[in-house]
């Protein structure tokens, strides 16, 4: 039997084991996770080590692994890993049911690494609408505040779905039939019609809902608040963002050939994506909500690079994508190390872990200043060749790539100035007495949020040389080769020497600081405006007042009003029309038999009528 079956059938066994468990081997089902995890993780390595061609399981082509779809299982199988030894040490006993929650990830990880090994569409939707179901239970794990969200994004990806089983079928008929294979032919969208034109917007409308761009994107701010923060990490932070984008590359790549209108709208998709975003997270007092509105912000950079169609682009939004991954699970994880010391994740009621928790906040001051694209970490890497795809895309029309750029990098000095509300907020203000004061979080939870800032690091550090040339470039070739990376690419980062003037100048402040501490200084009361009897903590500021003003804007005022009554959300105005037209629906049921003969008699007309028309119809074309 193939290789390739095992990094599917061993989670899919192991998570039905897992849910079947009795509730007196929680403790067991642990370990269990997180060996089968493990077990997976070395299965992906394996493959991934190969960097095969194309290779399918059977004639069939059912299952097949190329150098792209290896890093997404590459990817899959790491994350699942490292949260699956997180919650075992985030989760005390009688928190979750670990069982359920243990066997909804293996099965999570069983979907992922199947929809990273199909070639064939139809099982890559089976595997794809598979991966809705554990996100689902898992939103709703331990918490009964879980259920609206769980529910909410059960629709909206599931309603999505639908819409990708219709491009599929339009994929099947633009090729003539000639099959599900996603790796066998490009279709022409300009040339082939109506119907590759419709398929190409279902797919990336699939795509983008998954990886939570607008406007598909309400689910994910609901998802991180509602789901235990291990699962937040894993799902809407890192294994969603990974399809979703993937698929994405796959309809640029290898599916269809797009024109140049269709690229310039996905682009500014990508650019609303990451302002409006960005914009709403400014303003959010918990904790996790925030990180989902930032979640759903850095999708835009992604949806830009492989909307520019140049391979630094393209490059640098495939990195981008690998990168979120990175940084976002790292500051979900911090999050959680805060949330189980604290017992809060509104902003206001944390501060002062610095010193409590000094690695996790290193780990979140890393993964911050990553996602900020401050140098030299990953973050920054993969928005420079972004920034640098956008200038060099071709045929895109000046003034729409003026207006992409510009929106991109507004976003990510937003983003720098949101975090330094949630690096305040948490860990650099006033410590807050909390309801329950829990435990520093242990080795089991450190471990993955060292590893993950370290991984922020080094791909900043080493982002042209092992980022690119070693781990995105090979994923991306044919397509995108060395060759023409360096030539689409006007001035690359160069994080070496930067990094070297980086840790001079940080060396040279920490002497400046040693040597300062030698003369002693005079201490003496603080002078607050003269006031008798003032304190310096009266006028401590709390970091979710910094940006409060940016709420009291005469336009952002109600432009914030109308987003919390939701009228942005499309799930909600969706929910608002059918239940208004179903009220419409409920009065014509008044319980009178002659009003139900009406209909009945009505409706049996015009059927009647349908088919006359058809037969008509038919009868002329034969």
């Amino acid at each position: 039997m193939s290789l390739l079956i095992w990094p599917i059938a061993i989670p899919i066994v192991a998570g039905i084991l897992a849910l079947c468990s009795p509730r007196g081997l929680g403790r067991c089902m642990r370990w269990f996770a997180v060996l089968v995890t493990a077990a997976v993780l070395a299965l992906c390595i394996t493959l991934y080590a190969d960097r095969p061609e194309p290779w399918a399981v059977n004639g069939l082509g059912l299952l097949s692994l190329d150098k792209l779809s290896a890093l997404i299982l590459l990817g899959s199988g790491f994350f699942s890993f490292l949260i699956t030894v997180y919650s075992a040490g985030f989760f005390k006993d009688g928190d979750v049911s670990e069982g359920y929650y243990y066997g909804n990830i293996l099965l999570s990880t069983a979907a992922a690494c199947g929809v990273a090994l199909s070639s064939n569409l139809i099982l890559l939707a089976v595997f794809w609408g598979l991966l809705g179901i554990p996100l689902y239970l898992l939103i709703t794990a331990g918490s009964d505040r879980g259920t609206a969200a769980a529910k909410k994004t059960l629709l909206i990806l599931g309603g999505t779905d639908s819409v990708l089983l219709l491009g599929i079928a339009a994929f099947f008929v633009s090729t003539g039939g000639a099959g599900f294979n996603m790796f066998d032919n490009a279709v022409p969208v300009p040339v082939a019609g109506v119907t590759a034109w419709f398929g190409v917007i279902c797919i990336i409308i699939a795509a983008l809902a998954k990886a939570g761009a607008m406007p598909f994107h309400t689910w994910v701010p609901d998802a991180c608040e509602a789901a235990p923060a291990p699962a937040a990490a894993l799902l809407p932070a890192a294994l969603d963002k990974l399809l979703g984008i993937y698929l994405l590359a796959r309809v640029f790549m290898t599916m269809y050939e797009i024109p140049n209108g269709l690229r310039i709208a996905c682009m500014l998709v990508g650019a609303s994506t990451i302002v409006f975003a960005v914009m709403a997270a400014m303003i959010q007092h918990n904790l996790r909500r925030l990180l989902g509105f930032h979640a759903v912000s850095q999708v835009g950079y992604m949806v830009i690079g492989i909307a520019t169609g140049s391979a630094i682009g393209v490059v640098g939004g495939v990195f981008h994508m690998v990168n979120h991954a990175i940084y976002k699970s790292c500051l979900f994880l911090t999050a959680g190390a805060a949330e189980r010391k604290t017992g809060e994740t509104e902003l206001d009621k944390m501060g002062g872990l610095a010193k409590v928790m000094p690695l996790t906040f290193g780990a979140a001051v890393a993964a911050a200043f990553a996602i900020s694209g401050v140098p030299p970490l990953n973050g920054f890497a993969s928005k420079w060749m972004i920034y640098n795809g956008i200038i060099s895309a071709k045929g895109l029309g000046t003034g729409w790539m003026v207006v992409v750029l510009v929106a991109a990098m507004f976003g990510s000095a937003l983003t720098l100035a949101s975090f330094v509300k949630v690096l305040h907020s948490v860990f650099l203000g006033q410590p807050k007495k909390s309801e329950r004061e829990g435990a520093k979080p242990g080795w089991l939870m450190r471990a993955p949020m060292l590893a993950l800032a370290l991984l922020c690091v080094v791909l900043g550090v080493f982002a042209v040389g092992l980022g690119v040339k070693e781990l995105i470039l090979p994923a991306l070739a044919p397509t995108f080769d060395q060759a023409a990376f360096d030539a689409s690419s006007g001035g690359l980062w160069s994080s070496g020497a930067a990094t070297l003037l980086l840790v001079a100048a940080l060396a040279v402040g920490a002497l400046i600081y040693v040597f300062g501490t030698f003369a002693k200084a005079r201490e003496d009361e603080s002078y607050i405006g003269g006031e008798i009897g003032a304190r310096a903590e009266m006028y401590d500021f709390e970091g979710i007042e910094f940006y409060k003003t940016v709420g009291e804007l005469p336009l952002l005022k109600r432009l914030y009003r109308q987003a919390e009554a939701r009228w942005y959300d499309l799930y909600e105005q969706l929910r608002r029309l059918t239940f208004y037209a179903s009220g419409w629906l409920r009065k014509l049921h008044d319980g009178l038999l002659h009003t139900y003969v009406t209909w009945c008699v009505l409706g049996l007309v015009i059927v009647l009528w349908w088919l006359l028309y058809s037969f008509k119809i038919l009868g002329r074309s034969f």
